[in-house]
């Protein structure tokens, strides 16, 4: 059975596209998803307070703590992206799936986009595929295919050769040959939930509600190693 009240989560964008967004979403009779309630703000610190943004998604709609509604399904959008956004929406999107008793599932960016992204591929018939391109952090850009995602140094890419679909938030940064861009950038909360219910369904493979982080960590192990632990 399909789950009727979904929590949607991002907040994976990162750089200066950094914001978090929660949003109620229910199945359309005429298909697809809509959207009952949309809360979102810029910067990482809205990404960080996500379950404030959260909180008030589900009062506008009447879901939630005290209510005698309740979400049967929380999605969360894994990454790519902010390294501080994806842990702190992530780590909302369990606490809550846990307190109330229904599945969390997660999903990637490309994964949101990928319906959408392929009709555009197959409108053109000649593309080697697509690329989302979204941003990291220090001159890095994160590129997801239909196939995997990593994070790459700009400074160090080599133009892509081949005629490719670009999207994503930072689309224009990436060397490809032969580019054609998308005005697709960042998954709606309809999207979200459409390929979150495909994974619930089986219709994608299963993948863990957790962070996606493809970039590496900043902080390093100290020369000498760790302390000892206290005794």
């Amino acid at each position: 059975m399909k789950p009727e009240r979904l929590l949607v989560l991002d907040g994976s964008p990162a750089g200066e596209a950094a914001c978090g967004t929660a949003a109620c979403v229910t199945p359309s009779p005429e298909g697809g998803y809509t959207v009952l309630s949309h809360v979102s703000a810029a910067g990482k610190q809205a990404a960080e307070g996500i379950g404030l943004l959260a909180a008030e998604a589900l009062q506008q709609v009447g879901w939630g703590a005290g209510q005698p509604v309740q979400p049967d399904l929380v999605a969360v959008v894994t990454g790519p992206g902010s390294f501080t956004g994806l842990r702190a929406s992530c780590a909302m999107a369990a606490g809550y799936a846990l307190g109330v008793g229904c599945p969390l599932v997660g999903v990637t960016r490309g994964e949101a986009l990928r319906p959408q992204l392929d009709a555009e591929c197959a409108r053109y018939g000649d593309l080697d595929g697509w690329l989302l391109v979204t941003a990291a952090r220090r001159g890095r850009v994160f590129v997801e295919r239909a196939d995997g995602v990593q994070a790459v140094a700009l400074a160090s890419w080599s133009a892509l050769p081949g005629r490719w679909l670009v999207a994503g938030d930072a689309a224009a940064s990436l060397p490809v040959a032969e580019p054609v861009f998308s005005d697709l950038t960042q998954p709606t909360a309809s999207q979200i939930a459409e390929a979150a219910v495909a994974r619930l369904t089986g219709q994608l493979a299963p993948r863990d509600a957790l962070p996606l982080y493809v970039d590496p960590p900043e902080a390093k192990l100290p020369a000498a190693g760790l302390r000892s632990a206290p005794v």
